[in-house]
């Protein structure tokens, strides 16, 4: 039986041998020198916009409003995700013949800040019995802040 040699990795562009696949620090750098960096310093949104956004994407998956009164503060992607989480809260609410409405009172946001332009965030909902938390992901483009990520767990 004869032992057949491996064949060599090609390296890509940066030297390394990848294999043709991007390492995640690789893509990790493409992202970061994608995002826009430059510009004057930005200040972080005030943690009042933050908490009615947490609020309103409760009050989305709730029912009590719709995603388009989101408009401008969240990307398509988020909307699109809201709308599914929409739905699926509907299926389980019907299959379990839950119709209580739950009213939210937002607490205190937790900002940070682990990019410039950017601000990822918690806020804590209090809700009858329990809490929610709901984590957002903003980003500042073209003079405004967006949320392009949101969770409400």
């Amino acid at each position: 039986m004869q032992a057949r040699a491996a064949a060599p990795i090609p390296r890509d562009q940066s030297g390394s041998r990848s294999g043709g696949r991007a390492s995640p620090s690789n893509t990790a750098r493409r992202h970061l020198r994608a995002i826009e960096l430059s510009g004057p310093d930005v200040p972080p949104p005030p943690a009042s916009l933050v908490q009615r956004l947490a609020l309103y994407a409760f009050e989305v998956l709730e029912g009590t409003r719709v995603v388009t009164q989101l408009g401008g503060w969240i990307t398509i992607e988020v909307a699109e995700t809201l709308r599914a989480r929409r739905a699926l809260r509907v299926e389980r609410e019907t299959a379990m013949r839950d119709r209580r409405r739950r009213i939210a009172m937002p607490g205190r946001a937790h900002l940070s800040s682990p990019l410039p332009h950017v601000i990822e965030a918690t806020v804590l909902l209090h809700v009858e019995p329990r809490a929610t938390v709901v984590a957002l992901r903003l980003e500042h483009h073209r003079d405004r802040w967006r949320a392009t990520d949101i969770t409400v767990l």
